[in-house]
């Protein structure tokens, strides 16, 4: 049997060396078959079932340290997400498969009624599958999410030069100079970080920026930039409850506040004292803000 290529980011394991052992102590990934090739998925806990959708690129792992937390209370489920679309190039077309690889999962895993948590990127496919899929998305926690792509008054700079400066900093910098620019920036609330990512944090974003391939970022700047539901926002049925970071960027702040706008009955909680990396530096209040939101409507 010819063995099927894999077509989502995938972060491997070099960073369980200096995870944090609850981190790890229950993900065991395994494979699992989409159209055109397969990913990688973890499944923990026990419960009403709960999908976690992971920000650009698609590493499951940025959900790493809320799983352990939300599968005391949920059956959790996250996978990462798939940058190759063969013979796919239109971005709504694409924003489609990806639709369909979450409706896939839920199918293979007989989940009928799902509560959905999605962070930034991941919050944009949130939305995309309550719209297309009503009858499968029971409630939806959107994080730092946004509606489309817009750069905020006095915005351009950090998003135009700081940031891909960053990124380059973290890609190619040997690792010990690197972890110690994300520590000045951290202390500093700079970029994506706050005072709360430890080495451990700072050392997982950074293997991240440097095992994702260029193409594959690229693809996901392209996904971002071609969604838009700000005509859709009043069709989202789901119950939704919008969470952002107190020092989340003022891109994503001013995109949560237009969701709340768009979404009836959305409200934003914030994640206190942590930026746009919440899920990782803010574990706890992230995992209560879910638990609170969708117990009573998975029942």
């Amino acid at each position: 049997m010819a063995r099927m290529t894999h077509i989502a980011v995938r972060l491997g394991s070099e960073w369980r060396t200096h995870a944090q052992p609850g981190w790890i102590e229950h993900w065991t990934p395994r494979r699992f078959g989409l159209r055109g090739g397969t990913t990688e998925l973890v499944e923990v806990g026990s419960g009403p079932p709960l999908v976690l959708v992971p920000p650009l690129p698609g590493f499951k792992e940025a959900f790493v340290a809320c799983v352990p937390l939300l599968a005391a209370s949920f059956r959790v489920v996250t996978f990462d997400q798939r940058w190759i679309f063969p013979g796919v190039k239109d971005p709504e077309r694409r924003w489609g498969m990806l639709v369909e690889d979450a409706e896939r999962v839920c199918d293979a895993l007989r989940l009928d009624r799902v509560g959905v948590l999605g962070h930034s990127l991941g919050g944009a496919l949130a939305q995309r599958w309550a719209l297309a899929h009503p009858g499968r998305v029971a409630a939806l926690v959107l994080s730092s999410s946004f509606a489309h792509v817009r750069t905020p008054a006095g915005g351009h700079r950090a998003r135009f030069l700081e940031q891909p400066l960053v990124l380059a900093l973290q890609r190619f910098l040997p690792r010990a100079l690197a972890l110690a620019h994300a520590r000045r920036l951290a202390r500093d609330r700079g970029w994506v970080y706050d005072p709360a990512c430890d080495s451990a944090i700072l050392d997982l974003v950074r293997r991240a920026i440097r095992a994702c391939p260029v193409r594959a970022a690229a693809s996901c700047v392209r996904l971002a930039l071609a969604h838009d539901t700000r005509n859709s926002l009043a069709d989202i049925g789901a119950p939704t409850r919008l969470v952002v970071g107190q020092y989340d960027t003022a891109f994503a702040r001013d995109a949560a506040r237009e969701l709340e706008r768009g979404i009836r009955g959305a409200t934003i909680l914030e994640s206190e004292g942590a930026g746009h990396l919440h899920p990782l530096s803010a574990p706890a209040r992230l995992a209560e803000i879910v638990e609170d939101w969708m117990r009573p409507h998975l029942g």
